[in-house]
Parts: structure tokens; C-alpha cells; sequence
């Protein structure tokens, strides 16, 4: 049995001309977790990360904190986020042809957190219904999952623990591998985790079961309520 640890990214720059950039106070979520490690006595034979910015920024930030105990880092595209801005280009004409409301939203939808989620939730939710997108996308909902898995069984082949440091939709696609999920329900988890949160799954023969979730304790010490972000 294998355990891998995901870490979500500290929070990204959204709004700015670079989401893929960490604010300055998902930098401070990232030491926070890598002070919490090493206090802790947190170890992992093995250390990867998505090659998105945020993730590998979040990796560095809290490895570092490690010293000569923190694994090497290595890369694996597996743990990449999907691109949202494609899907909101791909779904938000068609949803727009539905739903008057959402016309000439243009680029606020990127702008404004509070015009952003529920306008996502319903681009997602279509990418995840398999509908017909307006124009191309990478991978569908299916081959994203499956990319995500695969890149979590590929991890567990070591007898090691492995930590690997990812984004939101790639740890909602292992839970809704590891708890049998439907869609709509891994999705509404989705929008429930936490940055530089902590996921934990165990790998055996027998499939992956999910040994611990969303836990921001490392967050909740420092007793700042900023901390606690999820965009």
C-alpha cells in the first residue's frame, strides 16, 4: 500500500493579467504548510508537481522550509490543472445562447470572483454533461480524469509516500475515482477545497481510498481568517 499526499496550490493571482502567479498571500499559505511539515516531522520519499507555475511555486515554497530532508522535486504534467479559460470560451457562447443573463460578460467574468463561480459551476457542469462545446478543447471531462489517475497510480508505484503538489479539478477527479462519485457530486466537492490544502490517498490492490481531506490545520494555527481561501 502507497500513500500519496495532493496538495492543492496556495491561491492563485486571479483577476490579474497572470493567474497562473501566486498573490502574495498564497505565498505565505505555501510557507505556512512547509513551517507545519517541518515541525511536524512530515516526510516523503518522493515529491512531485504539476508544471502550472502555482504549483510548482507552492512545491518550492514549502519543500524548502524541509531542508536536506525534503525530496528532489521532478515535474509530471498528469498533475496539471485543466484550462479553464479554454472551457470558458468553449461553453460561455452556448450557455450565453440559453441564458440572455450571461451575454456580454467578456472578460469580467475573470475579473470578479463573485460573477466568476457560479458562471464556472455552469461551464464546468456542461464540460462534465459531455455537451458539445462551441469551440475546441483540450481533453474532455473523461480524458481529464483519467489523466489524473493515471498520473496518481503512475506516482504510487513507488513503496515510498508521495507528495504531490496539484490544483482543485485534479484532486476532485481522484476523489470521484476513490468514493465512486457521480459528477454533479464530485463537482460540488470541487468548489468545497481549500488552497494549500491537504488530500491524502492510499493505493493498494484492492483501488485508491481516501485516508484524509481538505485539511488546512497548518492554515488554522496561524489563527487568520485570510488564510482560509478557495479561488
Amino acid at each position: 500500500m502507497t500513500t500519496v499526499v495532493l496538495v492543492r496550490h496556495g491561491q492563485a493571482s486571479f483577476g490579474t493579467a497572470n493567474y497562473d502567479r501566486l498573490s502574495p498571500l498564497g505565498e505565505r499559505q505555501a510557507v505556512i504548510l512547509g513551517q507545519h511539515w517541518r515541525d511536524s516531522g512530515f516526510a516523503a520519499g518522493r515529491a512531485l508537481s504539476g508544471s502550472l507555475q502555482r504549483q510548482q511555486r507552492t512545491a518550492v515554497a514549502a519543500l524548502g522550509l524541509l531542508g536536506s530532508a525534503a525530496p528532489a522535486l521532478a515535474t509530471d504534467p498528469a498533475f496539471n490543472e485543466f484550462n479553464h479559460t479554454q472551457l470558458l470560451a468553449a461553453y460561455l457562447p452556448r450557455l450565453a445562447a440559453e441564458d440572455p443573463a450571461l451575454k456580454d460578460l467578456g472578460s469580467a467574468v475573470l475579473k470578479d470572483p463573485a460573477l466568476f463561480r457560479p458562471i464556472f459551476h455552469k461551464v464546468v457542469a456542461a464540460w462534465t454533461e459531455a455537451r458539445e462545446p462551441d469551440g475546441a478543447i483540450d481533453e474532455t471531462w473523461a480524458d481529464f480524469c483519467a489523466r489524473c489517475v493515471d498520473g496518481v497510480r503512475r506516482a504510487a508505484r513507488s513503496a515510498d509516500p508521495v507528495v504531490a503538489f496539484t490544483s482543485g479539478g485534479v484532486i476532485t477527479a481522484v476523489l470521484r475515482e476513490a468514493l465512486g462519485l457521480d459528477n454533479g457530486s464530485a463537482l460540488r466537492l470541487n468548489w468545497r477545497i481549500w488552497n494549500a490544502s491537504v488530500h491524502a490517498f492510499h493505493l493498494s490492490d484492492k483501488g485508491l481510498t481516501l485516508t484524509g481531506f481538505n485539511d488546512i490545520a497548518h492554515l488554522q494555527l496561524a489563527r487568520d481568517e485570510t488564510l482560509l481561501t478557495r479561488l
